[in-house]
């Protein structure tokens, strides 16, 4: 029985490996034909190095399809060659035959789940395009609100700027329009080469100071006390700059780029970090991301799932030729499909949760393997 167990093991391996290199060459393949530098950057030390880090945000969902269409190919040709029916007169169990495979299938699906929260696709599964600068665009609540023109990712920073800031009642404060403003994580926003515009405020008219480094507030008659605060629609305050730093704000684009960005380019962390630092966390804007972390979450699972499902859709009676092996693949991929599907858009829409919607397409795959093995005893 142990001589069955490890052929069996080594026959899985085999196809397991052949069917991810054959989807990692086939995506590779098509990716460099639509542009190369998809897969290899303009800039770039190894080739090796910018493929694995182009690989690695796909091996979460190709864990899985190899795990599936390795185990349904094993059954297959052990049940063409005579070989099962062999396997299963002398008595073996299913589940000694597998047991090897189902423990390598939980050591790779807990990889898979390592893979997934991973930091090591960080940096690539944005930039990994080219150097092209974009606009942006920053809406900081009702408080502030950012323009550039262009913005370059690598450098953080952004050409012909433009900042408005408001007040609680939303009234103009100051207005800031630059050249060019470079972000720093310790002390925030520098502009360079620009013009500073200070309305009038309960505060006073706010002025950049003669070193260029922070905001002083100017003292100013508006009012009695009692009256009504009447603000001005026009600056009261002009003065060019060359440099002009410590706004007393620190607005991160690094969110507002993330939020640019399709969710499923993001990786685990950069989605922890956006749903975490997003300002308004409770908005349904962001159930796509949630979602998306959701089923990076289930990657790991997934994995388990796949190779449950293909060997036990492989070993039902159902199945007993590879004709009906290949057609009850196919209705059953379908209706993972539309399953998903259906969850995913109520999940984005907030019908329901969207931890819940990543969970029932796999849990209706497990329903389904349940089933399947029900019958088949």
């Amino acid at each position: 029985m142990k001589t069955v167990d490890q052929y069996i093991l080594k026959e899985w391996l085999v196809l397991f490996f052949g069917c991810l290199i054959f989807l990692i060459s086939f995506l590779c393949i098509f990716s460099i034909a639509e542009d190369i530098t998809n897969v290899f950057p303009k800039e770039t030390d190894s080739i090796f190095i910018d493929l694995v880090h182009w690989t690695w945000p796909y091996l979460p969902w190709l864990l899985p399809i190899s795990a599936l269409f390795s185990s349904l190919f094993l059954t297959g040709f052990l049940k063409k060659s005579g070989e099962w029916t062999a396997i299963q007169s002398v008595g073996i169990s299913t589940v000694c035959c597998f047991r090897s495979v189902l423990f390598f299938g939980l050591i790779i699906s807990y990889t898979s789940w390592l893979v997934s929260s991973s930091t090591l696709g960080d940096d690539h599964s944005i930039y990994a395009k080219s150097y092209d600068l974009k606009p942006l665009t920053m809406k900081i609540g009702k408080d502030r609100m950012w323009y550039f023109s262009s913005f370059d990712e690598r450098k953080m920073e952004g050409h012909n700027v433009q900042l408005f800031h408001y007040d609680k009642a939303g009234r103009d404060v100051f207005r800031v329009w630059a050249e060019k403003a470079s972000w720093f994580p310790d002390h925030g926003w520098t502009f360079y080469k620009g013009k500073f515009l200070g309305f009038r405020t309960k505060k006073g008219i706010p002025a950049p100071n003669k070193d260029g480094c922070g905001i002083n507030w100017k003292p100013s008659s508006l009012f009695e006390l009692g009256e009504v605060f009447k603000d001005s629609k026009s600056p009261l305050l002009r003065k060019e700059f060359d440099v002009f730093k410590d706004i007393g704000f620190n607005d991160n684009p690094s969110l507002h780029l993330l939020l640019g960005e399709k969710p499923k380019k993001l990786t685990f962390n950069q989605l922890n970090f956006l749903l975490q630092e997003y300002p308004n966390k409770e908005t349904i804007f962001l159930n796509p991301h949630r979602l998306r972390r959701a089923q990076l979450i289930w990657s790991g699972p997934a994995f388990l799932i796949a190779l449950l499902g293909g060997l036990t859709l492989g070993t039902s009676r159902l199945s007993t030729s590879l004709g009906k092996l290949g057609g009850l693949t196919i209705f059953a991929a379908l209706l993972f499909y539309v399953v998903r599907t259906l969850s995913d858009s109520l999940a984005e829409v907030g019908i329901i949760s969207p931890t819940l919607g990543a969970s029932v397409p796999y849990l209706s795959a497990l329903f389904a393997i349940f089933l399947l093995a029900r019958l088949r005893s």
